[in-house]
């Protein structure tokens, strides 16, 4: 049997880990997973920092993104 697994490390702009793993019995279904979770990150304003991978079982990452809305840091000169 088949198993994908779509990981979501997360941290949300009060600091707080909302990090979680869902298990898909398809790759296909995994990406669909993987899309729409990207499209709410990076439309959401409370999601700071993610990184959304899909896994196949052995654990190899086979998709991986990363949503940063961590404010440009800023030198004082």
């Amino acid at each position: 049997m088949e198993k994908w697994f779509l990981v979501k490390l997360l941290t949300n702009d009060k600091g707080q880990d909302g990090s979680s793993i869902a298990t898909y019995p398809t790759k296909d279904k995994a990406l669909v997973a993987y899309h729409q979770t990207l499209a709410s990150f990076h439309n959401a304003s409370d999601v700071l920092f993610a990184v959304v991978q899909i896994q196949n079982y052995e654990g190899i990452t086979t998709d991986s993104e990363i949503v940063d809305h961590r404010p440009e840091p800023t030198s004082e000169t």
